[in-house]
């Protein structure tokens, strides 16, 4: 019984010995089956990681060749650009109106530029937005503040600002204004590090042109009458014009074209007495009063302090036709100024500041041509010193004319200002005849003993263009080319092409410079009297200016502007686009510019402008001399 027991008990214990090994084995295998499932999925998960990362590598990688691409050649990612390395490929394009989600870039100027990569079936992509210009045209008004000045305007400014220096009272609609300062005044934020940088200009392009300049160009309008005075006893008397007052003149300017042979000169081309109010005259040998040479002179009268002579420092006795401007300023320190063919060629400190022309008044004195005045009465005595040469439109006026205005009177016709201080104006057009019209008022001028009437050569050459079409495409290469100054007068000019001149460059008179026009000045650029340059921000134009520039009386420009002159002034004009200037004065009033202004110093601005943050000019590709930029915090992975 107890053996039949025990044996059964023996038996149902291998049955649960059995039962236990079989569940623990199907746990196990369960495990077992969940454990390798997991094994997979984590090494698939870590293939894809690695995958992913090396992926995102490939889509940096494809920048970096983007960026490399868009400093050698933009164009060629209008195409895009692709690769492989690595085992994976990526593909590198530009969007110069879209961003990544479809949406309008913020500005013209701005692209985008995508890199997207392929590896073990992992797709990723990094993109940057690029600037076609630096960084500082990122800014409504950049200001570098050379001159270590402090930064105040009540005009609006609208858009980010960034000046290295203090603030004065701002008036800023929008935006910040950043400083190099920890703690500017004024509602100023320290930029932080690094702060920006005033942009790099590579200026070679245009200087390389300029050192091409040969030859001139002009309406070829053929030739005007001209006066030719002798030497010998012809001279013009000016009616009606007298002066008797002492200190009645404090502001003068003469304004005559005149050509010397070898052996002309000799004395004035305006006279009213030198030892009582001025003389004006040329061919006079420097250091004497009267005696022939080449040099132009200026002799005056002072109110109080009487005779001071002045000579200028160019020879012009050369056969050639030359434009020359004197000018009196009492209020100025150098008040005497001598300008030949629009450059300032002397300028001397010769009374008291605010002493005026006409000594003591002693005598009345009526004026000549040619010869020197002792006349106190019309056509009275003279000093029988004749001149020998040629004239041609002769002015005078009762203001000082500016450096940056002299230019504009070369053909007073054309003059856009007021013409209220026009004392006179004889054109010398009549060509036959002795009468010299007075073209702005009744002080007509006599000739005497007949100067003879000759001919001015091609009054529109050189470097003079009246109411001309031009069209660039006509010239070779483009390029209309002059050595000298050149002025356009109500003129239009048809792109794409460039007009380069080695002097001063004068617009005006409703000219219209086309889109595509790259205008090069070795000189100063004046631009006045409701001239349009560019036509929009998709089309514009670029001007270089290397000296003094000035954009006033309604002008209007697209583009890119730069001016390295010590002055750069903007009266009543509108600018769109990006204006760069490293002038030591650079002035605003009634002025907006719609784009970014960088300047090397500081601004001067009325309350009557305005600077607004705008689209640019995309330049991409384009020989302008800036390198583009990546705008900062631009950098984005997806």
């Amino acid at each position: 019984m107890t053996s039949s027991f025990t044996k059964k008990i023996k038996n149902e214990s291998g049955m649960a010995l059995t039962a236990s090994t079989m569940f623990i084995f199907v746990v196990l295998s369960i495990m077992a089956f969940y454990l390798a499932r997991f094994s997979i999925l984590n090494s698939e998960s870590a293939g894809n990681y690695v995958s992913s990362i090396r992926a995102r590598n490939l889509a940096q990688t494809g920048l970096e060749v983007g960026l490399r691409s868009v400093k050698a050649s933009y164009s060629s990612l209008q195409s895009s650009v692709s690769g492989s390395l690595n085992g994976g490929s990526y593909l590198v394009k530009v969007d110069n109106t879209k961003d990544e989600q479809n949406t309008n870039l913020t500005y013209s100027h701005y692209s985008l530029l995508e890199s997207t990569s392929q590896i073990a079936g992992v797709t990723r992509s990094s993109r940057l937005i690029l600037s076609s210009f630096p960084d500082a045209f990122n800014l409504a008004f950049y200001g570098k503040n050379n001159g270590n000045s402090t930064f105040a305007s009540s005009s609006p400014i609208s858009g980010d600002l960034y000046f290295n220096g203090n603030f004065g009272a701002l008036n800023q609609q929008s935006g910040s204004a950043y400083s190099s300062l920890t703690s500017p005044s004024n509602g100023g934020l320290f930029h932080g590090i690094p702060l920006v940088e005033f942009p790099s200009f590579d200026n070679s392009y245009y200087e390389n042109l300029l050192s091409t300049v040969s030859g001139t160009y002009g309406s070829g309008g053929g030739d005007s009458p001209a006066l030719y005075f002798d030497g010998s006893d012809d001279y013009a008397s000016i009616k009606n014009i007298h002066y008797d007052q002492k200190g009645e003149i404090p502001n003068l300017t003469v304004s005559a074209w005149v050509k010397l042979p070898s052996n002309g000169g000799g004395w004035s081309i305006v006279d009213f007495d030198r030892s009582e109010y001025y003389t004006c005259a040329v061919g006079i040998a420097n250091g004497n009063t009267t005696a022939e040479g080449d040099r132009v002179a200026f002799h005056t009268a002072g109110e109080n302090s009487y005779i001071h002579d002045m000579w200028g420092n160019t020879p012009i006795r050369d056969g050639q036709w030359h434009h020359i401007v004197w000018v009196y300023n009492s209020s100025e320190v150098n008040e005497k100024k001598i300008y030949v063919d629009g450059v300032l060629d002397k300028e001397m400190s010769a009374y008291p500041t605010n002493e005026r022309l006409g000594y003591q008044g002693r005598w009345r004195r009526y004026g000549f041509l040619g010869d020197g005045s002792e006349a106190a009465s019309y056509n009275s005595n003279r000093n029988n010193q004749y001149y020998r040469g040629y004239m041609d439109e002769i002015s005078i006026w009762h203001r000082s004319f500016l450096a940056n205005e002299v230019e504009s009177l070369e053909n007073v016709s054309n003059y856009s200002g007021s013409k209220t201080t026009l004392q006179a104006y004889w054109k010398m057009d009549e060509g036959s005849g002795t009468t010299l019209d007075d073209a702005h008022g009744n002080n007509d001028a006599i000739l005497i003993n007949s100067p003879s009437w000759q001919t001015r050569e091609g009054v529109g050459s050189p470097g003079v263009v009246e109411s001309e079409t031009i069209n660039l495409s006509s010239f070779t290469n483009n390029i209309l080319v002059n050595d000298a100054l050149l002025t356009l007068n109500n003129c239009v000019v048809n792109g794409p092409g460039v007009i380069m001149t080695n002097g001063n460059l004068t617009i005006s008179g409703n000219s219209t410079i086309g889109a595509n026009v790259t205008i090069i000045s070795g000189g100063n650029v004046t631009i006045s009297g409701n001239v349009t340059i560019g036509s929009s921000i998709e089309n514009y134009s670029i001007m270089y200016c290397k000296n003094n520039l000035n954009l006033s009386n309604s002008t209007t420009f697209y583009g890119v502007l730069i001016g390295k002159g010590s002055s750069s002034t903007f009266n009543n004009a509108n600018i769109y686009g990006a204006s760069y200037l490293e002038s030591q004065t650079v002035s605003m009033s009634n002025t907006a510019i719609v784009g970014s202004l960088v300047s090397k110093y500081s601004l001067g601005i009325d309350g009557s402008s305005s600077i607004t943050k705008g689209h640019l000019p995309d330049i991409f590709g384009a020989n302008v001399g800036f390198n583009p930029s990546v705008l900062p915090g631009s950098h984005l992975e997806y």
